[in-house]
């Protein structure tokens, strides 16, 4: 179990206690894709190691057709649609499976879709066998509208259960696991997409076999590479699946809302939809709640793993998916005025489908006498199959552009003289590399991209630091400071590397470039810095600085006394969500009580953070 070791502890101690001859309740919850499952079996391997009988169930969608089906499903019977008796002869069976003396471990897994008999079931079942060496481990997923599981929770953890939310994985745990299913050892390429999928389980096991399925993984000498980074279909299988576990007005709502990017405003979102916000709160809740969204920076919202965005933009029909670029290109503000082509401007956001489309459409509309925007459309392509598909291809579609370097172009794409220069080298390639840099550097007017291709080149910090002060726009300077960064980082220089790209993630963040900014926090991360900002989930484990927004604004309301019912009421949020958040408050805290809250708010309230 990869970085689940605090949640190994709890489920060992259920055992433990059982084993001992007393009972104990474990509630598992998590959103979807954490791993609880998996958990579940474990332990229930783990029990069965021990001598335990063990009783295994999980509900389904259509569980509610079926009264106590899952638990029947637990004790190895066939359960019967209906009869007076049923509960009564669940509890001889159970019974029964203790009458060798030997304890007995009880897990019931997604819970969200029992019926309400079950769930009384349980309750009255782990009440009548609690002086009996029986430990259950009862799970469910996080979602909207299952008001009776939500009771029996908190009825169960009232009287003593303990209550578990299974959190993202931790980077660590995330390369331990694509070493694990790879068999090889994660090259940083492969570690930093994997790391898209912050921290999911689910999500992250789809990618790599989504990846090797595919073929587009490469295994030797024990080190495994990714050979391009296209969504596998496998994962936007997966990700489909789960979006079907949302009310259509959910599904609907995210799957429009991702055509303007990881990031939007609930805003850009209604115009799209033709709808004012207001209404929209309910689904944009259930997205919430489910995992799907979080809250972000500036009154955005965002997708909580950047390959799940990726995935649900890539599921949609290319038709659709077109149509809903071209009128989220009404609704997203036009960064076109400034220079930016909407080729780039995509691109930049990690948008790789819509800078594809907008690249082949932008190229199909040019005229045939239209040589100079043709090499420019060649340009833009070619930086986009780049970042989808590696190098190599790259190069092939802009030798032309190296055998003759057009002064017009780099003069028209301020960033396309170091990006040139990148491409030659990535693919060992130095002298057209070197031809693009000294054409840049007889023009005054391209003096900074010219410093920039000179310092990639030679691998000259003086002529990077130039470039990054002096770049044309905001994006070409926070380029150069990554670029500078990297190299002071390849040399040793850590403190030196970690500000230039502190630089670099402003300057991406301050003009939209989502896709840049994920990739400067990686650089960071593999320098031993987790940078805080709070539309990542890149937060510490524990403490105030873990909490979101969210769950910052909830704490400190129950700690002034205020009930979840008036939490829920002045957030405009259900009462449920309020729990939700409070349970991680308490947990990311380390306290157990709404009196210790209130304490630690007193404390933080006098130190003055």
């Amino acid at each position: 179990m990869r970085g689940r070791r605090r949640e190994w502890r709890a489920v060992a101690e259920v055992i433990r206690a059982a084993g001992d001859g007393q009972g104990a309740v474990l509630l598992v919850e998590s959103q979807a894709g954490m791993g609880k499952s998996r958990l579940l079996a474990e332990a229930g391997a783990a029990a069965r190691a021990r001598g335990f009988a063990l009783a295994a169930g999980a509900a389904e969608e259509l569980a509610p057709l079926i009264p106590m089906a899952p638990l029947f499903m637990a004790a190895g019977q066939s359960p019967e649609l209906a009869g007076p008796d049923l509960h009564t002869r669940l509890l001889e069976q159970l019974r029964a499976a203790l009458a060798a003396r030997t304890p007995l471990l009880v897990t019931v897994d997604d819970l969200q879709w029992a019926d309400p008999t079950t769930l009384t079931a349980v309750r009255s079942l782990q009440w009548r066998l609690a002086e009996l060496p029986v430990g259950w481990i009862l799970a469910r997923t996080v979602t909207e509208g299952h008001r009776e599981v939500d009771c029996l929770f908190d009825i169960l953890e009232r009287q003593g259960a303990r209550r578990l939310l299974l959190p993202p994985l931790s980077p660590p745990a995330v390369a331990e696991l694509c070493a694990d299913l790879l068999g090889a050892e994660p090259d940083a390429g492969l570690l930093a997409l994997a790391e898209t999928a912050n921290g999911s389980p689910a999500l992250l096991v789809e990618l790599l076999e989504g990846l090797r399925d595919e073929d587009r993984l490469d295994v030797r000498g024990g080190v495994a590479r990714v050979l391009s980074e296209r969504v596998p279909e496998r994962l936007c299988a997966s990700v489909r699946q789960r979006l079907d576990l949302l009310s259509a007005e959910a599904r609907h709502l995210v799957e429009t809302a991702a055509v303007l990017g990881r990031s939007f405003r609930l805003e850009a979102a209604a115009e799209l939809l033709s709808s004012a916000p207001a209404p929209l709160l309910p689904a944009l809740e259930e997205a919430i709640t489910a995992g799907v969204l979080v809250p972000g920076p500036a009154e955005t919202l965002r997708f909580q793993q950047e390959i799940l965005w990726r995935a649900v933009v890539s599921g949609l029909p290319p038709a659709v998916r077109r149509a809903l670029h071209r009128q989220a290109d009404d609704v997203r503000p036009s960064r076109d005025a400034a220079g930016e082509s909407g080729v780039l401007a995509a691109l930049r956001r990690g948008d790789l489908a819509a800078a594809a489309e907008r690249a082949e459409a932008d190229r199909a509309a040019l005229p045939p006498e239209a040589a100079q925007a043709r090499l420019r459309c060649d340009l833009l392509a070619a930086e986009v199959v780049e970042a989808r598909d590696g190098a190599e291809p790259a190069m092939a579609l802009v030798r032309h552009l190296y055998a003759e370097p057009c002064r017009w172009l780099l003069t028209a794409e301020p960033a396309a003289a170091p990006w040139l220069v990148r491409l030659a080298l990535a693919v060992g390639r130095r002298e057209p590399a070197e031809r693009v840099a000294e054409l840049a550097g007889r023009d005054p007017r391209l003096a900074a991209a010219a410093a920039h291709a000179r310092g990639l080149l030679r691998a000259d910090p003086v002529a990077l630091a130039r470039a990054a002060r002096t770049g044309a726009d905001p994006w070409c300077r926070a380029s150069a400071a990554e670029d500078l960064g990297a190299l002071l980082a390849e040399s040793g220089e850590r403190p030196d590397a970690l500000g230039n790209l502190g630089e670099a993630l402003s300057g991406y963040d301050a003009c939209g470039a989502t896709r840049d900014a994920a990739r400067v926090r990686r650089r960071m991360r593999r320098l031993g810095v987790r940078h805080r900002h709070w539309s990542t989930g890149e937060r510490p484990a524990s403490g105030w600085d873990s909490l979101t927004a969210t769950e910052l604004r909830v704490s400190l309301l129950v700690a002034q006394g205020w009930t979840n019912r008036q939490v829920a009421d002045q957030l405009f949020i259900s009462v449920h969500t309020v729990a939700f958040h409070l349970r991680q408050v308490f947990r990311k805290l380390e306290i157990g009580s709404r009196v210790a809250l209130a304490r630690l708010a007193a404390q933080r309230s006098a130190s003055g953070e």
